[in-house]
């Protein structure tokens, strides 16, 4: 239901338990947690309170519908049990997201394939490069980012066998395989974020076109 593992759950109870919360039990067996706890009141400055809006409001400008209504759904919540020079921080809108320049819009879904990469579902995608050509990629998700204006997955491609960055409004489309990669090395995030990130940061965008290597 929680579209998580069981080590995932196990995981999160040790480190509630790390914190204090009262979590009694075992793995295999089950949880329970002690009557009467509750957890402490969220208070925030005015200034923290009014980041978090900015985010917000730079998501619903700049991703899609979903995520951008996801982050206004939480922003709701969090200001529902804030005090009064919270919401303040928040209702004032100093802080601006305008949609001046011209926006690159995904053209996939970014909850769907922020899932892929949670879940490592391996996909194939349709792409068109910059200079128009097409190619079917079979890509292992392993991150979703964004280089205003443009979004861009960073993935393990089979057919480069190397790291590369797909935007995603050149996604025509995509598909799971229904198999599941798993970390090897050399193909993992935390190695794209160490051969490849800084050359991604300084490529960035060229006369408007992100530049890429297909």
């Amino acid at each position: 239901m929680l579209e998580v593992s069981i080590r995932t759950v196990y995981r999160d109870i040790d480190a509630l338990v790390a914190t204090g919360v009262p979590v009694r039990g075992e793995a295999g067996v089950g949880y329970t947690l002690e009557p009467g706890y509750h957890l402490p009141p969220l208070n925030l400055t005015a200034e923290e309170a009014e980041a978090l809006a900015f985010g917000a409001r730079v998501l619903a400008t700049w991703s899609d519908e979903a995520v951008g209504g996801q982050a206004a759904a939480a922003l709701a919540k969090i200001r529902a049990v804030l005090p009064a020079s919270g919401q303040a921080g928040i209702d004032q809108n100093i802080f601006w997201a305008p949609q001046w320049m011209e926006r690159h819009a995904p053209k996939v879904d970014l909850l769907e394939l922020k899932r892929a990469a949670q879940h490592r579902r391996v996909l194939v995608i349709e792409y068109q490069a910059l200079n128009g050509a097409r190619t079917t990629r079979t890509v292992r998700p392993l991150s979703i980012n964004f280089f205003g204006p443009a979004w861009l997955l960073a993935a393990w491609c089979e057919l480069a066998e190397d790291f590369r960055c797909f935007r995603l409004d050149r996604i025509e489309s995509l598909m799971p395989t229904g198999a599941i990669f798993w970390d090897e090395d050399g193909k993992r995030l935390a190695d794209f974020k160490r051969t490849k990130a800084e050359e991604v940061r300084q490529a960035g965008f060229h006369d408007g076109a992100m530049t890429e290597r297909v």
